[in-house]
């Protein structure tokens, strides 16, 4: 078995040469190169040269968070808080940690370490805050944040959390102003700008989630959280790089891996794309995304039993995904098992009935095997929740041919364009030839 190590390596290997091959050096040079992993032997030499220097053990342990690293990073930052003397901010870069990996029993214990020290601080209140977050409590969280406040109303780290909390209840206009504030209170942060983003693209407001994690990305290029955010949002040949960055600076982080693939398989890149996958499966084997993603460009190259063992097993892990039950049934389709396909297809559509795609894949199939009446039944299943579909009403046109029927048939194709239909020049043709 391949370690995770080795795919990473792998991995990162594909990636830089496919960077040059897309001649995305600029994207690099547009913000630092340095990502966090690959920081990290330097941070260690500086951490080793002065170990009772607090500044350079903190630079350690925050990049080992970055990096996902997350049981070092809190034992070097518990060994900063003791250089500190426990002072409240090094506890809080404990607590950071816990928050990250979104664990609230351990948000709790470094919570009670910060009260312990100062019960009362408006810190040690922004701590337990952001720990009910973690836990998605966020009455108790609003309650802890407005005491905070209301001793410190510029702390920058109540203000912060305070925008966390109401993005979280997708209160978009007092998040936006505590974001606000808390860029007022810390102008060079990057963080609240970074929650604007989120936000932002949360409620499809695209253009401007660009900007803020632009800005973001401005502050703070070494972010891998923020070379996430955007690289998936962007879904180009920019985004695409970033997302390379992010991988390279975090390379355990699954979401990352698949998001880098989805984007590479969407480009054709295909072999990368694998790469990414089965790092991001290395990284968390039941990512099921990471299957159903493996699966597709497995697929697409042709390699069928592969592609249906990632396919099943994606299904395994989440049982209504229509876009692998639907690539599943292409597999089973090109392997001559038409009847299972056409089941799997109807499954995928039983998902989500708002896509018509499982059945008008399903209709395409029955067509070639010229079963015009077993075709017609998925197009009706189809117009009766879309009357307008124009896909659907052109492949209605072609049962028409094939039952030799031309009326119909050209109320159909005249119905399909009107329907706006995407393949006018096909529908042209069949019209002409009727």
């Amino acid at each position: 078995m391949v370690s995770p190590e080795v795919c990473m390596r792998s991995l990162l290997s594909t990636l830089i040469s496919l960077v040059l091959a897309l001649g995305l050096a600029h994207v690099f040079a547009a913000t630092p190169v340095h990502a966090q992993e690959t920081e990290l032997p330097h941070l260690r030499e500086a951490a080793q040269a002065a170990p009772r220097d607090a500044a350079a053990q903190r630079a350690l342990g925050i990049a080992l968070l970055r990096a996902g690293r997350y049981r070092e990073a809190r034992q070097q930052l518990e060994r900063t808080s003791r250089l500190s003397r426990g002072s409240l901010e090094a506890l809080f870069d404990v607590a950071r940690v816990s928050f990250a990996e979104r664990d609230h029993r351990a948000s709790e214990t470094a919570c009670r370490a910060m009260g312990r020290a100062q019960k009362a601080a408006p810190l040690t209140r922004v701590c337990q805050a952001r720990s009910d977050l973690v836990w998605a409590r966020s009455a108790r969280a609003f309650e802890e944040l407005q005491q905070a406040l209301a001793a410190d109303p510029s702390l920058y780290e109540g203000l912060y959390a305070l925008g966390e909390a109401h993005r979280l209840r997708a209160a978009t206009a007092d998040a936006e102003a505590a974001y606000q504030r808390a860029i007022a209170a810390r102008a060079t942060s990057a963080e609240p700008h970074l929650g604007l983003g989120r936000l932002y693209a949360a409620v499809g407001r695209r253009d401007e989630a660009v900007r803020a994690l632009r800005r973001a990305l401005e502050l703070d290029g070494t972010d891998p959280e923020i070379q996430f955010e955007l690289g998936r949002l962007l879904a180009d040949d920019e985004g695409r790089a970033l997302l390379a960055r992010a991988v390279a600076g975090r390379p355990s982080w699954p979401e990352a891996q698949t998001s880098l693939g989805d984007l590479l398989a969407a480009a054709s890149q295909n072999e990368p794309a694998e790469a990414a996958y089965r790092a991001a499966i290395a990284a968390r084997a039941d990512h099921e995304p990471a299957h159903a993603g493996l699966g597709r460009v497995l697929a697409a190259r042709g390699e069928d039993a592969g592609a249906e063992a990632s396919l099943r097993r994606a299904l395994e892990l989440v049982s209504n995904d229509q876009t692998a039950m639907m690539s599943l049934a292409d597999v089973l389709a090109r392997t001559q098992r038409v009847e299972e396909a056409y089941e799997s297809y109807r499954a995928a559509y039983g998902f989500d009935a708002r896509n018509a795609e499982p059945m008008l894949r399903a209709a395409r199939l029955a067509l070639g095997q010229e079963r015009d009446v077993l075709a017609s039944g998925f197009l009706d299943s189809i117009l009766r929740n879309q009357p307008e579909n124009g896909e659907a009403l052109a492949l209605y046109g072609d049962v028409m041919v094939a039952r030799r029927d031309r009326t119909q048939a050209r109320q159909y194709y005249e119905h399909a364009l009107r329907a706006g239909a995407r393949d006018r020049a096909r529908i042209e043709t069949a019209l002409r030839g009727l």
